[in-house]
């Protein structure tokens, strides 16, 4: 009878080993600000025009809008330099033009990014979850004045009702498909 290939062999003493063994080399993980994953605050008080070159959490939450709408991998560490132009670009090659000002993140390309990650369903007075809490970003990105609490209240439909008057969409308070649209296009407030 032979032995069993998937059974251990006993191992044989030795002496022991004093070599030394470097310590392990880290792995990137989602709190590691350097890695892809980094650490995404998303919410921001507001969402400030960037230009190539800029440093800070507002880059950081874009690299992190970038990596959720699969235009990265980017690394995210706060610094908009080549890594994120380049994802950037790859944003700007899907309008149907060229982009306006290239590598400039404004008001309507932070709507577009943060609400890339939206559902197709119906949001209004009532809806709870995450789906509220990006649209809500997106209003506040927008130019709305939004409190981001992952609730569809009587705020933000004030909001949403302001952000569809302004795009000439009627204005009654609910996110369906006209205003999604233009959330995912864009499109702003004022």
């Amino acid at each position: 009878m032979t032995a069993d290939p998937l059974t251990p062999a006993k191992p044989t003493p030795s002496a022991p080993a004093t070599t030394t063994t470097a310590p392990p080399t880290p792995q990137a993980t989602a709190t590691d600000p350097g890695s892809v994953a980094g650490s995404c605050e998303r919410t921001l008080p507001a969402y400030p025009v960037l230009q190539p070159g800029a440093k800070g959490p507002a880059v950081r939450a874009l690299q992190c809008f970038l990596n959720d709408g699969d235009y990265g991998p980017v690394v995210v560490d706060g610094v908009y330099g080549a890594q994120t132009r380049a994802a950037v670009k790859k944003v700007e090659a899907s309008f149907e033009g060229p982009a306006p000002k290239p590598g400039r993140i404004d008001a309507g390309m932070w709507v577009l990014l943060i609400s890339r990650t939206l559902g197709d369903g119906t949001l209004k007075v009532g809806a709870k979850g995450p789906d509220v809490v990006t649209l809500q970003r997106a209003l506040r990105a927008a130019g709305g004045t939004i409190t981001i609490d992952g609730s569809f209240g009587a705020q933000t439909k004030k909001v949403v009702q302001r952000f569809q008057q302004a795009n000439r969409v009627g204005d009654d308070g609910v996110v369906g498909e006209e205003t999604l649209f233009l959330l995912k296009m864009g499109a702003t407030i004022g």
